[in-house]
């Protein structure tokens, strides 16, 4: 009888526990407008005057994900590296973008601002001030802000404030950060991203070069992801209506076109839709090199499994001259740098 009373005391402090983090959760929860301004630090003097650029996309797992870990998430073991391997990766990071001499924007994802799992490294600060000297003007968009993650619940990952940053030679004249309309279900939602997309504007010849960064949904059976490119479509159409130049690039958790995948089907994202959002669009990868791996287990180069789900999307009045992936192996995050460059016509 006295074991049985113990056991119930346990579960009556689970259950308030699991209440008491549900109620945090509500009542601390970042709500975004649909529609916001992003602000934007630093100034160029520099304006988009050439028709021919270069833009990079990676997504850096917030310098948690190297080549020797894996994630709990997604059927690993850990919720967070050791506090010198994250701040090895942030580094070397740095360093790997400090070469892209060739770049004109560099869309990044899954970039720290304060957390418990990066060891509350300021990530978004470290990589600004480094790359000021090349990239003057940054934006950056809030897509997880959570006091309190409480999964595992063994290990709370805790406190997440992160998001999306775009760095620029340029100056724009609007950066927007938009959020996406769809989330997982309560109360599981109160604890994961609101996804956004970040748009800028830089003038061109009369017109507008549009610069997109994106991060979607992941671990939603593509559900989401179908809500996410619905609501995107509308915006995009309405840029090239313009007659503005339309660049999107970012982790779409999604594959692309012409990607035949691999035995491990189980695996495969839903792909982006066909002919997206009009006809004459094209979607832009490099199917010869996957851009991400699974975190089930560390990184071994021809045995873990890896995909295609960085990649752009460009507007018909901009023609593809080259796109390539760079083969780093995984060694900081779970993500390879993709670039690509266009001409706007």
């Amino acid at each position: 009888m006295l074991i049985i009373k113990i056991l119930l005391f346990f579960a009556l402090l689970f259950v308030l526990y699991l209440a008491g983090v549900i109620l945090y959760a509500q009542f601390t929860q970042y709500k975004p407008e649909v529609s916001s301004a992003a602000a934007i630090q630093g100034r160029s003097d520099e304006q988009v005057g050439r028709d021919t650029l270069t833009v990079y996309t990676w997504n850096l797992g917030y310098g948690g994900i190297g080549k020797d870990a894996d994630f709990f998430y997604d059927g690993g073991k850990m919720v967070r590296s050791p506090e010198e391997k994250v701040e090895q990766n942030i580094k070397g990071i740095i360093a790997e973008m400090e070469t892209w001499h060739d770049a004109d924007f560099i869309l990044l994802q899954e970039v720290d601002e304060i957390a418990k799992r990066s060891w509350k490294i300021p990530e978004r600060e470290m990589i600004t001030e480094r790359l000021s000297g090349q990239f003057p003007v940054a934006v950056f968009a809030k897509n997880y802000d959570v006091r309190f993650v409480p999964m595992p619940l063994d290990r709370p990952m805790g406190k997440v404030i992160s998001g999306i940053l775009s760095l620029s030679r340029y100056q724009q004249s609007e950066a927007v950060r938009y959020a996406y309309p769809a989330n997982f279900p309560w109360p599981k939602g109160l604890f994961f991203l609101n996804r956004c997309f970040l748009l800028q504007r830089y003038p061109y010849k009369g017109k507008e070069l549009v610069v997109v960064n994106t991060h979607n949904s992941a671990f939603d059976g593509g559900v989401l992801k179908k809500q996410e490119m619905d609501f995107l479509k509308k915006y995009l159409l309405e840029e090239y209506a313009k007659g503005n130049y339309v660049i999107m690039g970012g982790d779409w958790n999604q594959v692309p076109p012409g990607y035949a995948g691999n035995a491990r089907a189980e695996y495969e994202e839903t792909p982006v839709p066909a002919h997206y959002p009009a006809k004459d669009w094209k979607w832009v990868a490099d199917l010869s090199h996957r851009s991400n791996r699974k975190v089930d287990t560390p990184y071994i180069k021809g045995v873990t499994y890896t995909t295609i789900l960085d990649f752009f999307l460009v507007s018909p009045n901009v023609e593809v001259l080259k796109v390539e992936g760079k083969e780093l192996n995984f060694q900081y995050t779970d993500h390879e740098p993709v670039k690509i460059q266009v001409r706007l016509l």
